[in-house]
């Protein structure tokens, strides 16, 4: 093979995954449907206070989970009965965490939810009151393991 040839076949080599890629993000083509959160992602940019979450619930910036009720909820209450057993089933990461529960009359939100909250006040995830405790904890872990913040 001559050197021309072996030039160029390193380039296609290098171009091919790129034009892939173009492909895939620009036409939404290949993309795999899996997912490993449970909650459901909340639009980035959204901060705490575009919720009509107070700005300060907590003293120093934590990860927040935040039960948000109305006095008709029934999963709502299972969940908020156990506040204390989910903040100890966070283990030794605890100490970024902080769970607590806000009436629904407060804040700007249209139903009852489970949020988690980063220490910068972004929203990053939304649960169903219904939902498994443990999903939600599996993805706090997930988020405390990938995150340097709090």
């Amino acid at each position: 093979m001559s050197n021309r040839m072996t030039f160029w076949a390193i380039w296609l080599m290098a171009l091919i995954p790129i034009v892939g890629a173009f492909i895939m993000y620009f036409g939404d083509v290949g993309i795999p449907e899996g997912r490993t959160h449970h909650g459901e992602l909340v639009v980035r940019g959204t901060q705490a206070s575009d919720l009509g979450f107070p700005d300060r619930l907590v003293e120093k910036p934590v990860w927040q989970v935040i039960l948000v009720s109305s006095s008709d909820c029934s999963s709502c209450e299972l969940f908020d009965s156990g506040l204390d057993s989910f903040h100890t089933a966070v283990g030794r990461e605890r100490d970024r965490v902080a769970v607590l529960q806000v009436d629904l009359a407060t804040t700007t939100t249209l139903e009852s939810a489970i949020w988690i909250i980063d220490p910068l006040g972004n929203v990053v995830l939304k649960f169903e009151p219904s939902i498994n405790p443990t999903l939600i904890l599996r993805d706090l872990k997930k988020l405390l393991k990938l995150s340097k913040v709090g």
